[in-house]
């Protein structure tokens, strides 16, 4: 389980450095703070899923983060909206770090 979630946060690194520096080369740097903004969102929604899932596997009961992670993504998509509609655009891409580092670290197999 260890690797697997090494995987997926390198896969999740990698993802964000790859789509900074698309979105400085394209938009400039103001721009490309949406994906900063994203892709940190992806590691604090991340983290917090992991220790939902640790605290549930301790009391057997159904957590509700879920709520709190899309409140906190929906500020977040907010505040790159402020920035500008690329920005916004790049949140959305950062936020989706998450969803393709967990695909593609799954593609491996099982550990």
């Amino acid at each position: 389980m260890k690797s697997l979630i090494k995987k997926m946060i390198t896969t999740m690194i990698l993802l964000a450095a790859i789509e900074f520096f698309i979105w400085l080369y394209l938009f400039g740097f103001k721009h490309s703070m949406g994906v900063l903004i994203g892709s940190g969102g992806a590691f604090v929604n991340f983290y917090s899923l992991w220790y939902d899932i640790e605290r549930s596997k301790k009391d057997r009961r159904i957590r509700s983060g879920f709520l709190g992670r899309y409140v906190f993504n929906a500020v977040l998509m907010l505040l790159g909206g402020l920035i500008s509609v690329k920005a916004l655009l790049g949140v959305f891409v950062g936020l989706m770090n998450l969803k393709i580092g967990a695909y593609i670290a799954g593609i491996g197999g099982k550990e």
